[in-house]
């Protein structure tokens, strides 16, 4: 059975489709990995806090003060660039690019 904490993949595209797949049920749209679903209106603040508690207990990672800039959570390519920074990994300019 699987939980909210669930591994992150090891696959980028994996990542990628886990937050889409995440991020689509809380704002019930089928998201696309550029959709901005805060110019959408699909997200509120408080929703967003939501979205950093799930960041940092999904995947193993810290959200500092200094990372709550919007541009690093308002897409799911942009959330797993920056999960990926986070942890170390190195982020691929285009998610879908070959390595």
């Amino acid at each position: 059975m699987e939980t909210a904490h669930t591994p992150v993949p090891e696959s980028p595209d994996g990542l990628v489709e886990q937050l889409r797949q995440y991020l689509s049920s809380i704002t019930s749209t089928d998201l696309g990995p550029d959709d901005d679903y805060f110019t959408l209106g699909l997200v509120s603040s408080l929703r967003a806090l939501e979205i950093v508690t799930y960041i940092e207990g999904s995947h193993d990672v810290v959200v500092e003060v200094e990372d709550l800039d919007l541009d690093n959570f308002r897409t799911v390519a942009r959330v797993a660039e920056f999960i990926r920074r986070k942890r170390g990994e190195q982020v691929r300019a285009t998610d879908g690019a070959s390595p």
